[in-house]
């Protein structure tokens, strides 16, 4: 009835980073959601944060539950029945006013969220073009997380203060139909030396699920709060949504990196000067008096190298392991950073002051680099090892 897209269709790339990003996409569009909670629909803004973290801790266990169901079960069936079970619940939130019933409600969103996202990075893993198919993922992430805190006070207008899941319920339903196009996508990548290389690598991959993890945590420990740091440094309301509403696009650029370069330039400088670049936006936002100019500039710097950096820490996750099942593990590791950053930020904050956290973000990053150093580095020799013969220089002496 639908025809199915070739494996290497660039559609397929697109609506497989979709249906991923819909699994948790409240985290693109973070500081709406916690405004609508703390806003119009009733909670204060500890329960507003208290209710982002559940449905972040809901994600990390269904993205760990992913890891187990990789080689057990059909992708295509299972992310079907997530799908469906997430919008459910993402419109089952329009009824629920109790504090301690959302709680759980939206742990089971972030539950089944985790799974669909959890499932997705490991059929992303598949591709053939890993940095195509995880910068899509970060390039989608970035664009409709913009245009969603661009309009979101217009469809408050239109829906009600809970226009939010309406959006959320609505990407889980798009997902469904972007389904109906994908083919089975079996595991194919079988490079050369791929079959031991998760063990001979073991060190190498935890090192970079460390730094995958604490990438996360200091950008997301600043996305969390860029909008009260705004705020505090006297920028009206509207111009700090609107500043990061044009920020997260210009950021964009960072995500078409990846997607753009691949991997014929190398990936070990463009991530050093990403995680360079974010520990200097860190900075930037430290500086007193925080000017507009400031603030509008430490955002580009941020958005647009945190989609490089984690597009091509994913891109080198697949490349060690083909099964997909250390990229499922990297969107566990991934989530963890998220639910820990604005946990992390939250206790550095000192009177409305930013300056320590913001420091300590700036170390966190620079922690990367020491990280991430070493197995970005042995997986592109491990690359190098196995080009194809007409790529390798003739060192024969002519017969």
């Amino acid at each position: 009835m639908f025809r199915k897209l070739s494996a290497n269709h660039p559609l397929v790339y697109f609506f497989l980073a979709f249906i991923t990003m819909a699994g948790l996409s409240y985290i693109n569009f973070l500081p709406g959601v916690v405004n609508a909670l703390a806003g119009s629909i009733g909670f204060s803004d500890a329960q507003a944060g208290q209710i982002v973290a559940l449905n972040g801790y809901g994600g990390l266990l269904g993205s760990t539950v992913a890891i187990f169901l990789v080689r057990r079960i059909y992708w295509q069936s299972a992310i079907y029945t997530f799908l469906v079970v997430l919008a459910v619940t993402d419109i089952g939130t329009l009824w629920i006013e109790t504090y301690s019933v959302m709680l759980g409600w939206r742990f089971l969103a972030g539950f089944f969220g985790g799974l669909c996202v959890g499932i997705g990075f490991s059929v992303l893993a598949r591709l053939s073009n890993a940095d195509r198919a995880f910068g899509t993922l970060l390039l989608i992430q970035f664009s409709l997380g913009s245009l969603v805190i661009y309009l979101l006070p217009a469809l408050e207008t239109l829906l009600s203060a809970y226009a939010v899941f309406y959006v959320m319920a609505g990407f889980a339903l798009l997902s469904l139909m972007m389904m109906l196009f994908l083919p089975s996508l079996a595991s194919e990548r079988t490079p050369a030396k791929q079959s031991g290389l998760l063990s001979e690598l073991n060190g190498n991959a935890v090192l970079l699920m460390l730094a995958i993890t604490a990438f996360q945590i200091a950008a997301s420990a600043i996305w969390t709060y860029v909008g009260r740091i705004g705020l505090g440094a006297g920028i009206s309301a509207d111009n700090v949504s609107l500043y990061i509403a044009i920020t997260g696009l210009l950021g964009l650029l960072g995500a078409m990196l990846p997607v753009i370069s691949g991997n014929r330039f190398g990936r070990l400088p463009w991530i050093v000067a990403g995680v360079a670049l974010s520990s200097i936006s860190a900075l930037l936002l430290s500086v007193s008096p925080l000017t507009p100019l400031l603030y509008a500039t430490s955002m580009t710097l941020l958005f647009f190298s945190w989609p490089a950096v984690q597009s091509y820490l994913l891109a080198v996750t697949a490349d060690m392991d083909s099964t997909g099942r250390l990229s499922a593990l990297a969107a566990v590791v991934s989530s963890v950073g998220l639910a820990t950053g604005p946990l992390l930020a939250s206790g550095l904050l000192d009177n409305g002051n930013f300056s320590i956290m913001l420091y300590a973000c700036a170390l966190v990053f620079l922690s990367c680099l020491f990280l991430l150093f070493k197995p970005v580095q042995a997986q592109e020799r491990a690359k190098a090892d196995v080009l194809p013969s007409h790529y390798q220089p003739n060192t024969k002496d002519p017969i």
